[in-house]
């Protein structure tokens, strides 16, 4: 079971749904301990069972100490932790601390847990009867107990038989690991198993619960017996998730069974025979609180679990698994429901009294120093406050650029995507392609295209392929692209020797678009791819040319004019 009282109803422990221990003080009403086992999510503790105390472990201490440690073991018993792991945990409440670790070298999930003293152990891992040595801190022995999952054992006080439960119930000699009785009659796994011993009876009973009946069935372990059936039958409103048991200064039974609607259900009986009908619980007992609107208007508060103080006081834990609160209820054997108004623990306040206790006005002088978040160091040395606030590092450093208009305010823009393109085109994440892709800036797409590598140019055409033959947008989308790569990588394209099947699907859906154009309009692309080549060469080669530069060699070519009066001079 994930939650169990202890036996003298002092402790309630709760494995909670993160794998974490919770232990509760019933009596005080505290919650006391918390307990994060090691691996708690990869492998979290499945069951719990609270240990017997057994004052013979401490034989060869002084008669003082082993006075003092018998009554701390009587208050504070141990809890011993199944897990996931195949691991046996066993927790000390007394030191809040593991006592000590057993592992059962198998990766099998040990799902219940039973004891007699508190020496040894019985557990369910799987298909597989665990039987444990505490004080030798081993796995004493193993056996397969059936085909199925082992959802539930029971340890038969004053015997060496166990109960191991799944859809049956199954009776185990533990000398001889030998079946000695099969019980029938559920049909889900039974996931409770508690025994009853009452006083004015031959023998000794059992009840069981499953997960998918709303029955609870008990059933004789007397040898005598040779009928297989349930002697008695308690019918409830939903899963069992606890039951306590009480027998009565009378001889009759008292049975407390907490359902997973969050209420509990009293049955009384005498158990002595078979009994045909199945039996109705004589009171059920709910919690509520009043949320002040109106006289019918109530939210139910959900009982975790219930344990018997006596034959008529009843200890309810209600509440959620962090705010859990313990109170012991006198049973009404009169009220077919006996409904409990309380408050709710999540909206529970704290008194105008006990605030004006716990509240304390600071006191305010002119020394005092407020702290704000752009004064939040403390100074090393102490300095009187001159009432002036001092400007922080970044706004300085503002102050000091020349030009605040080129100051980046807010999101940093970027010029180009090719780290993120990249990203994309090697993990084929069709998000992170969308958000690169879908973008109509021109320099954007110039810059990102030019700092690609060779090996993104295949990829980045493939996709821009799909785009082509979606729609509008896609198809515009991926022409932008396309035109960009063409500009910028056409001659690393062009010795490709796989150009021409790499470009075929790109090239008919384009020629299927432009069907119902002139052919004036393919002049017009054609001659628009020319321009940007010529002016992109012209460009080159006027960032080559210098104004600045003298040349070289100066060649002065005379008139034939001057050259004749020259010559008749001379």
């Amino acid at each position: 079971m994930a939650l169990q009282f202890s036996k003298d109803g002092k402790y309630f422990a709760y494995i909670s749904t993160d794998g974490k221990l919770k232990i509760w003080d019933t009596i005080s009403n505290n919650f006391e301990q918390e307990f994060t086992p090691d691996y708690h999510l990869t492998s979290p503790c499945t069951c719990l069972h609270f240990l017997p105390s057994n004052s013979d472990s401490n034989t060869g201490a002084s008669p003082k100490k082993k006075k003092r440690r018998e009554s701390n073991s009587n208050l504070c018993p141990n809890i011993v932790l199944g897990s996931t792991s195949g691991l046996l945990l066993v927790y000390s409440i007394a030191n809040a601390n593991l006592e000590c670790t057993i592992n059962s070298q198998t990766s099998q999930s040990i799902n219940c847990l039973s004891t007699i003293d508190s020496s040894i152990v019985y557990s369910g891992a799987d298909q597989d009867v665990f039987i444990w040595n505490l004080q030798k801190q081993k796995l004493l022995k193993k056996w397969k107990g059936g085909n199925e999952k082992i959802s539930s054992v029971l340890a038969i006080p004053d015997s060496n038989q166990i109960l191991t439960a799944s859809k049956n119930v199954k009776l185990w000699d533990v000398d001889t690991k030998e079946v000695l009785q099969v019980f029938t009659g559920h049909s889900s796994d039974v996931i409770f198993l508690q025994y009853i011993n009452p006083r004015e009876s031959e023998g000794a009973y059992f009840i069981s619960g499953s997960k998918g009946d709303r029955l609870l069935s008990c059933w004789s372990l007397s040898s005598n017996g040779s009928s297989k059936n349930a002697v008695a039958s308690f019918l409830m409103e939903d899963i069992v998730q606890n039951v306590s048991v009480n027998i009565a200064r009378n001889g009759s039974t008292n049975l407390a069974a907490t359902v997973r609607s969050g209420v509990v259900h009293i049955y009384r009986h005498t158990l002595n025979g078979k009994c045909n009908k199945p039996f109705k619980p004589k009171t059920t007992l709910q919690v509520v609180s009043d949320t002040g609107q109106s006289n019918e208007v109530v939210t139910p508060i959900r009982i975790i679990g219930a344990i018997y103080r006596d034959d008529e006081t009843l200890c309810l834990g209600y509440g959620t698994e962090i705010l859990l609160t313990f109170e012991n209820v006198e049973i009404s054997a009169y009220k077919k429901v006996q409904c409990l108004v309380r408050k709710d623990p999540r909206t529970v306040s704290i008194s105008k009294e006990d605030q004006t206790l716990k509240t304390r006005t600071p006191v305010v002088n002119d020394s005092v120093q407020y702290l704000t978040p752009l004064t939040s160091s403390v100074a090393t040395t102490k300095r009187k406050s001159e009432g002036t606030m001092e400007i922080p590092m970044e706004k300085r450093l503002e102050n000091l650029t020349l030009n605040k208009s080129d100051l980046v305010k807010g999101v940093p823009k970027v010029d180009n995507l090719s780290q993120l393109l990249i990203q994309g085109l090697h993990s084929k994440d069709q998000d992170i392609l969308r958000t690169v892709l879908y973008r109509k800036d021109d320099s954007v797409i110039r810059n990102t295209v030019k700092r690609l590598p060779v090996s993104a140019l295949i990829p980045l055409i493939q996709e821009l392929t799909q785009l082509l033959k979606g729609k509008t947008l896609a198809s515009q989308i991926g022409s932008l692209w396309l035109k960009h790569v063409l500009q910028v990588h056409g001659s690393i394209l062009m010795s490709n020797p796989e150009l021409q099947e790499l470009l075929a699907p790109m090239i008919g859906s384009i020629e299927n678009r432009l069907t119902l154009l002139t052919p004036l309009h393919r002049l017009k692309g054609r001659l628009g791819l020319l321009i940007s080549q010529v002016s992109s060469s012209s460009d080159s080669a006027v960032q080559g040319f210098n104004e600045n530069e003298e040349p070289l060699l100066i060649f002065d070519d005379k008139d034939s004019s001057e050259s004749d009066e020259e010559d008749l001079n001379k």
